[in-house]
């Protein structure tokens, strides 16, 4: 090989390395990212009294499933809507307006329990709980 030939396959060798140690060492980043809300929610939680969080848990269980259940029924009727050979879009609309209305519902509850179980916490404890309220980054481009 003559010497330009050399020269621009190590350029290229010294590119795709470094290529290669920028993509491994953003891939355990993308696993934190990746985490779903209630993961977050269940890694806060571990942070605070096991008072609190058994107070918090037996809380959201009361009507958490039931409204879930809800949601996926309702969702489940607005995907017949659109699967049917004729679509109806009002009824489409009013089966959108009702799974909007659903996790309304859902974020005040989940509010109103945040508020019960906050007003009795210390200010450090508050912060560890505001914490789990906060949106996750956006990935990065």
């Amino acid at each position: 090989m003559n010497k330009k030939l050399k020269g621009a396959f190590l350029v290229s060798l010294l590119i795709n390395i470094l290529l290669v140690g920028v993509l491994l060492g953003k891939l355990p980043h993308r696993f934190e990212e990746g985490s779903s809300y209630q993961q977050r929610m269940e890694k806060t939680l571990k942070e605070l009294p096991e008072s609190v969080q058994a107070q918090f848990r037996e809380k959201m269980r009361e009507d958490g499933e039931p409204m879930r259940e809800r949601i996926r029924v309702a969702r489940e009727a607005a995907i017949r809507i659109l699967t049917t050979e004729l679509f109806d879009e009002s009824a489409y609309d009013r089966q959108v307006d009702t799974i909007n209305e659903l996790r309304v519902q859902r974020s005040k509850r989940m509010a109103g329990i945040v508020k019960e179980v906050a007003k009795d916490l210390p200010l450090e404890q508050r912060k560890v709980l505001a914490g789990m309220l906060r949106r996750s980054p956006a990935p990065p481009r």
